[in-house]
């Protein structure tokens, strides 16, 4: 920059879509210090370089990359499991019930602990989605995810289910092994069958349904959210009896998730570890689990887990 290279210089990708500049490279490298060099010297923060700060654990890329408005990608933020993270935009007054962020949130499988922070901070239980008209317990059940529709029970949220969520409910009950032939009902999941499921119960560790949904016949690599399988998605939260039994019933080890250049199991897990650690996600027994069983990674130490590190370096 010195020479006179500009801090602010940026590409065209997907057509214009999107733009790759030397700020979003600072940010997927997780380095602040380059991103704050690269703010000082006259780049301009933008949507995009934002987004990808919402995946980070280092809430000094939101401090620095943040503008009016761009608090509405919490949804990114909830993409992850990071307390912390969440609060920085609860800090800033985002309008959840606007952006139907509960819903949000239960649908990609939060945890209880993040469904509570939004709860308490005035997301509405029973607050129909501004788009869809769905309350939040109807997601619940058609997402699977059975803790939240317990916690939003327990808050007084209501819904008439329909015989979609009351099937998909059935099976996180323990109730069946069937899951009822309907797309996704949240974007980000590719095809259009009930498949993606396998990969949400893997997440939110629910090692029986997962075994029985296997045990009827589920493709134990059916891809779901951006293109994670369930083990990507099981590793990344750090569930590994959810991980043991997949690569039991042999679970690509070496899969790519959304490209040729994206992440494998072990790749998640140690990214998992560090920007969406569920609190209560086994990092360091999953790690070992996959080195185990011989999957590969791209991670070399330091990854910010001394004792991931120290897996990584044994011999």
């Amino acid at each position: 920059m010195d020479a006179g290279a500009d801090a602010g210089n940026r590409t065209a990708e997907d057509g214009g879509d999107w733009y790759r500049s030397a700020l979003f490279e600072a940010v997927e490298r997780h380095d602040l210090a380059l991103a704050r060099l690269l703010v000082a010297r006259g780049a301009t923060p933008d949507e995009d370089a934002f987004y990808h700060a919402c995946e980070q654990a280092d809430l000094g890329f939101l401090d620095l990359l943040h503008r009016p408005g761009f608090e509405r990608l919490v949804l990114h933020a909830l993409d992850f499991e990071d307390a912390a993270r969440l609060g920085w935009f609860l800090d800033r007054g985002v309008d959840l019930d606007a952006l139907g962020a509960l819903h949000w949130a239960v649908g990609r499988g939060r945890g209880v602990p993040i469904l509570e922070m939004l709860v308490d901070a005035g997301a509405g239980v029973d607050r129909p989605h501004p788009r869809t008209g769905e309350r939040p317990l109807a997601v619940a059940a058609r997402c699977g995810h059975l803790a939240a529709h317990d916690l939003l029970a327990a808050r007084g949220a209501t819904a008439e289910l329909d015989p979609v969520a009351r099937a998909v409910l059935a099976v996180a009950r323990g109730e069946s092994a069937q899951l009822p032939a309907a797309p996704p009902p949240l974007p980000g999941v590719p095809g259009d069958d009930p498949g993606w499921l396998l990969g949400q119960f893997a997440q939110l560790g629910r090692t029986e349904v997962v075994r029985a949904l296997l045990d009827a016949g589920a493709a134990v690599d059916t891809r779901g959210w951006s293109g994670f399988t369930p083990l990507d998605q099981a590793a990344m939260h750090g569930r590994t009896e959810v991980v043991r039994l997949l690569v039991e019933r042999g679970a690509d080890l070496a899969d790519r998730a959304f490209d040729d250049e994206g992440p494998t199991p072990l790749d998640c897990a140690v990214w998992g570890a560090r920007d969406n650690r569920a609190g209560d996600g086994d990092y360091a027994g999953t790690v070992a689990l996959l080195l185990a069983a011989g999957a590969p990674t791209t991670h070399e130490p330091p990854t910010g887990d001394a004792e991931i590190d120290a897996l990584l370096t044994r011999p």
